[in-house]
């Protein structure tokens, strides 16, 4: 757990941690012994409202994580992008073009697709109907897991569910879709080494 969720979720807190992240705010305190949830040591603690709920170091550490936020926009700002997006489709080899996907048909069924695939209307009889239904399943199967076809798909089905579909009707739209983008790239090059 981060030192600022220990901050936040704190219910005991110990003297030394109490000065160094509150501010004392009572004329006294009972004390028992027990575990300080910021320091994890076992000593004397108290209630975190004697000690101002902790907000002293907990603004402290907001305005550190901002300022750190702040450094990582600004710099990634200023690299530009890893590459746009013409770049990127050229980078994204098909899948399916890699050989990575099997599509295993029975002999039976590779041959009604060899009787039939120019016939689909002509279905007669309810073996044909059955065999059909089986190829046709495991094509739309196919196409549902794959013919998202490129490797950046994840990610942008995760971009639809967090922001909507992918527009650049404005600067904040591209630069967004630039970050998420990068980022996802950067995390799958991160991973193949």
């Amino acid at each position: 757990m981060t030192l600022l969720n220990k901050l936040l979720t704190a219910e005991h807190v110990c003297r030394d941690c109490g000065d160094k992240y509150g501010k004392y705010s009572v004329g006294c305190s009972s004390h028992w012994q027990g575990q300080c949830d910021v320091c994890d040591e076992h000593k004397p603690v108290t209630e975190v409202r004697d000690w101002g709920y902790l907000t002293k170091g907990i603004k402290e550490l907001k305005g550190e994580v901002k300022e750190q936020s702040k450094k990582v926009a600004d710099y990634v700002l200023s690299v530009g992008p890893i590459m746009n997006d013409d770049e990127l489709e050229d980078a994204l080899t098909p899948s399916y073009e890699d050989g990575e996907i099997t599509l295993k048909l029975t002999e039976e069924e590779v041959d009604f697709l060899n009787s039939w695939l120019d016939k689909v209307n002509d279905l007669s009889g309810p073996e044909e109907v059955g065999v059909w239904e089986t190829v046709s399943q495991k094509v739309y199967e196919l196409y549902n897991d794959y013919c998202v076809k490129y490797e950046l798909s994840p990610a942008l089905i995760a971009y639809y569910s967090k922001y909507g579909t992918w527009g650049s009707e404005n600067d904040e739209e591209v630069k967004r879709w630039e970050g998420f983008r990068d980022a996802f790239v950067m995390l799958q090059s991160a991973g193949k080494e």
